[in-house]
C-alpha cells in the first residue's frame, strides 16, 4: 500500500481490466485545465454487476484495504463496500481509489457517462466528467480546495465561452 498515487499505472490497470468508469475530482479538474496535485483517483463506476465485480477484483489484486475512519479493513471487505452502492475509499499498492456511488452531490454514472469527455492519460483513453457536471459538484461542496477549483474552472469556462 502507498500514500503516493501512481496514476499512470492505476489507469493502465483499470483500462486493461475493462472497467467502465467516469473520473471526477482532481483528475477531472486537471483534464479541464486547472492542474493541481491530487492524492487519489476519484471515480464513479458503471454500477452493472459485472463491472463492479471487475473493479472489486482489481482493487483486491492491488492489495486494497478499505479505509474506515482511522482504520483499514482487509481486502475481504472490498466487495461488501463497493457492492453496497456507497462511497468507498480503498488504499491500494498504486495509491488511493475513491469509488463514489450513491453520493447526493455526485450525478449517477449514466448521467455522467452521457456527457463525459475522453482524455488521454499516458496514452490511454479515460472518460472524465463534463465541465458542467464538475462545476455542479464543486458548487455543492464546502471544502476550501473545491472552492479554489470552482473559481479556476469558472474562469476556464468563461475563457472558452465568453458569450455566457
Amino acid at each position: 500500500m502507498t500514500d503516493s498515487l501512481r496514476l499512470g499505472e492505476l489507469v493502465e490497470r483499470l483500462v486493461s481490466a475493462e472497467i467502465r468508469f467516469v473520473a471526477v475530482g482532481g483528475l477531472a479538474v486537471g483534464a479541464w485545465g486547472h492542474v493541481r496535485a491530487t492524492k487519489d483517483l476519484d471515480l464513479v463506476p458503471d454500477p452493472s454487476k459485472e463491472n463492479l465485480e471487475r473493479l472489486v477484483t482489481l482493487l483486491r489484486d492491488l492489495d486494497g484495504k478499505v479505509e474506515v475512519g482511522e482504520g483499514l479493513l482487509t481486502g475481504d471487505a472490498i466487495p461488501t463496500f463497493v457492492k453496497s452502492g456507497d462511497r468507498t475509499l480503498v488504499l491500494t499498492s498504486l495509491g488511493r481509489v475513491d469509488v463514489i456511488q450513491g453520493h447526493p452531490q455526485i450525478p449517477r454514472y449514466e448521467e455522467l457517462e452521457a456527457a463525459a469527455a475522453t482524455v488521454e492519460i499516458e496514452g490511454l483513453p479515460v472518460r472524465v466528467c463534463s465541465l458542467d457536471h464538475l462545476l455542479q459538484m464543486k458548487r455543492a461542496s464546502e471544502r476550501p480546495r473545491d472552492r479554489d477549483d470552482l473559481e479556476a474552472l469558472e474562469a476556464i469556462r468563461e475563457s472558452h465561452n465568453p458569450e455566457r
